[in-house]
């Protein structure tokens, strides 16, 4: 009797550890690109309205990328906001995205965001959106 108590108790320990740990739920997060953006100094730059939302107590990052055919060659830009409000609320966040190329132009661009969010001590949530945008002066 003593030998199944011991067996039992064992292998309810190796089962124990053999479980997978409970999945930490993701961080609530989300990022909404605007349909339209507005040209700045003559198409050098494009403000990228969006509204972005993390879980309160959490820290999140947001990078935007604009490209743009402009008679067959490509304007783009990209930025990198170190730090966006996460309230658990939406926010208005408005991203100036510089041209490395050439200068935007009015009419249509595509549009990419990417909000990193990170809930300590170990978890974290990526989300991002991709859309056509409207650029106009």
């Amino acid at each position: 009797m003593r030998a199944i108590s011991t067996f039992v108790l064992a292998a309810a320990a190796i089962m124990a550890t053999a479980l997978p740990a409970a999945a930490t739920p993701p961080v609530g997060a989300a990022v909404v690109v605007q349909p339209q953006g507005r040209l700045e100094a003559r198409g050098a730059a494009v403000t990228v309205p969006m509204r972005v939302m993390c879980q309160n107590g959490a820290t999140g990052s947001l990078w935007v990328q604009v490209t743009q055919n402009v008679r067959g060659e490509l304007a783009i830009g990209d930025k990198y906001t170190p730090s966006v409000p996460c309230t658990g609320e939406f926010h208005k966040v408005d991203v100036t995205v510089v041209s490395r190329t050439k200068a935007f132009r009015q009419g249509v661009a595509f549009t990419s965001a990417t909000l990193n969010v990170y809930l300590p001590p170990d978890n974290s949530s990526v989300v991002e959106e991709e859309r056509e945008m409207m650029l106009v002066r």
